[in-house]
């Protein structure tokens, strides 16, 4: 369903582009107020950043209608270096003027450096011309193949003739950050550029690569915790910085729909979950204790959450809340560190060195996308050498922790070999000594006790805590993630229960099959997500028609829900059916504008069960009389004969 909505939102933008731009015909855009940037035949790059013009979109425009006299006044000078629009932002159209200088032909590559942006449409009107040139629209979220050149950036070559002056258009959307800067290249410029970057970022990718792999090689020799977090924070960060720079999107996941608009904030969410829980326990934040334990838990169960929904059920409206966490987590994690290293933890003073480099770095390329600091190849990849830094000095952390461990071991190893020395010579000179390292031993063994008693005391809690956690995933698999109600596991378990209880105490039992009618129309007319919605608003409402508490619903099945009516006889289920199915068609769901109609078909079967009797004989005879209201035409109860 995302991969269709996803190709109808392509298509939607290429009839913008195209065939609106013919019905309006030929009209003469406006001009930009900023003047064109000229191109000389020594011109080798042109940074378009702060010279062009904006205009935020106000609902769905073609190229032709944005650059139309009705627009002509919302259109925004940008003195900026580049433009940052924030997050949920709606689309942007961009536009510059360009006139070629010499006196012949010159071909140049336009680059989008914003891997990111789900959808980017590049556009030239010819003022000389008075003609258009419409590109097809490109973005993460469509496939590689649709970029005129195969690059982790969006390139759009243009070609002006001599003396020609052309204004080029860019609409540019994306559901996280809109962030945008452009530059102009000559072809072989761009390659040189492109071998630099590819360098540093090969130095950069690599230098990760060692250290997740030296470090892993650690974990699986020593088994100590610390080195299991630091290394899946590694590989989160080298998906974050594959993501950030479109490398991944490039050659990892451009087959993979579901990931490409996710994989920015999904592996950024992971790498700081990855990131807190090294903290927890590279600083022993649990012995610790105080605020620096409980804002170390508020942000695990958060990024936690945030891994999670970006996982499983994206809101883009949560991509409001990773930056500011982010923000704030690092400072946090810098006032934990200098607080311990304040108190005498060794490890707080290598994890803050570690982190200023990070910090120092991100906040610098932060600076950079908003525009604060000047765009250099320093600035560009600062984060990157930050990341790198704090990478290996962490790696060293571990490492001077270990040392420091086995030198405080072999310390105390030393000191119990003098002190047996020593009670071997008191021995020897006199027996008082003896006496007194009886009682020495004697008071040794008496906190020995108390340390078992203690550990014994921690491992009842823990089983304990551990039997509440099975209870827990217990309830949890008999519970249906989108309606809250119980699953079909709980439900056939219920009725084999209650088809017993009936035979003993020789009281009916019914069972009800409900199904919602024409529910694929819904998804196919409305979308998965209205459908999903459906079934909950059905789920509740069918909730609210059962009266007692021995009553049970679940889910019985995709659109199917079935109820347990116990000590109910047919005639009165019939009375809850046909209750429950008034309350469905009452639902009022409005849906941009219009109301969804909603309405259930359900099937009712019930006796005085044998006490030999299956479940699959009433479940049976419920599915035919529901199969027998569908065929009488939707919206109807049909009860099973009784036997």
């Amino acid at each position: 369903m995302r991969l269709l909505y996803r190709t109808t939102l392509g298509l939607f933008f290429l009839w913008l582009m195209v065939g609106n731009g013919l019905a309006a015909g030929g009209a003469d855009p406006t001009l930009p107020a900023t003047p064109s940037i000229p191109l000389f035949a020594h011109t080798q790059h042109v940074a378009i950043d702060g010279r062009l013009e904006y205009l935020i979109e106000p609902r769905p425009l073609s190229a032709i209608q944005a650059a139309g006299p009705a627009f002509a006044d919302q259109w925004v000078e940008s003195s900026a270096k580049g433009l940052s629009f924030g997050n949920l932002h709606p689309p942007v159209w961009l536009r510059f003027g360009l006139i070629n200088q010499t006196d012949w032909e010159r071909s140049w590559w336009l680059e989008i450096g914003s891997p990111t942006l789900d959808y980017v449409s590049v556009n030239v009107y010819r003022h000389d011309r008075g003609a258009w040139h419409f590109n097809p629209p490109t973005g993460q979220l469509l496939p590689l193949e649709t970029r005129a050149v195969q690059h982790r950036h969006f390139i759009q070559p243009l070609s002006l003739a001599p003396g020609e002056e052309s204004t080029v258009y860019v609409r540019v959307a994306t559901n996280g950050e809109l962030m945008v800067y452009m530059d102009l290249w000559q072809q072989n410029a761009f390659l040189l550029n492109e071998q630099f970057q590819i360098l540093l970022l090969g130095l950069f990718f690599g230098a990760l690569a060692v250290m997740f792999l030296y470090n892993w090689s650690l974990y699986f020799f020593t088994r100590d915790r610390s080195y299991l977090f630091y290394v899946f924070y590694v590989f989160f960060i080298i998906l974050f910085a594959l993501a950030e720079t479109g490398l991944g999107n490039q050659y990892l996941w451009h087959q993979v729909d579901w990931l490409k608009g996710i994989a920015y904030p999904l592996f950024a969410s992971a790498s700081f979950l990855a990131a807190a829980l090294f903290i927890r326990v590279f600083l022993a934040l649990k012995s610790e204790g105080g605020w620096v334990y409980h804002f170390n838990t508020f942000f695990v169960a958060y990024w936690g959450y945030a891994t999670l929904a970006f996982l499983f059920f994206p809101h883009y409206l949560l991509i409001k809340s990773v930056l500011p966490m982010a923000a704030v987590g690092s400072l946090v994690a810098m006032a934990t560190g200098i607080y311990l290293w304040a108190r005498g933890n060794t490890s707080a003073k290598y994890f803050i060195i570690a982190w200023t480099f990070l910090n120092v770095g991100t906040l610098l390329h932060v600076l950079m996308l908003n525009r604060t600091i000047p765009r250099t190849p320093f600035t560009q990849y600062i984060q990157m050498v930050g990341m790198v830094m704090e990478v290996v000095l962490l790696s060293v952390a571990l490492a001077e922790r270990i040392n420091r461990t086995r030198k405080q071991q072999r310390m105390a190893q030393d000191e119990v070999l003098q002190l047996t020395e020593n009670i071997s010579k008191a021995r020897e000179e006199k027996l008082m000594i003896q006496e007194q390292l009886l009682e020495v031993q004697r008071q040794a063994n008496e906190a020995l006790e108390v340390r078992v008693l203690d550990r014994t005391n921690e491992l009842e809690r823990a089983l304990t805590n551990l039997e509440a956690a099975n209870k827990e995933l217990s309830r949890m698999s008999f519970a249906d993630p989108m309606t809250k109600l119980f699953n079909r596991r709980y439900f056939d378990q219920i009725l084999a229960s209650e088809i017993q209880r009936a035979s003993r105490t020789q009281h009916p039992l019914s069972i009800i099959l409900a199904d919602i009618d024409s529910f694929k129309q819904v998804n196919d007319q409305h979308g998965h997500l209205i459908g999903d919605e459906c079934l909950r608003m059905v789920a509740k409402t069918l909730s609210r028609q059962l009266g007692r508490s021995s009553d049970l619903i679940a889910r019985y099945s995709g659109e199917a829900f079935g109820i347990l009516l116990p000590a109910t006889a047919p005639q009165n289920a019939l009375v809850v059916a046909d209750r429950a199915r008034n309350a469905v068609e009452q639902i009022n769901f409005i849906h941009r504008g219009r109301r969804i109609p909603l309405s259930v078909s359900l099937g009712v079967a019930g006796w005085i069960p044998t006490p030999r009797e299956t479940p699959d004989l009433m479940v049976t005879a419920a599915e035919h009389a529901l199969l027998e209201a569908k065929q009488g035409g939707h919206n109807r109860v049909a009860s099973a004969d009784a036997r």
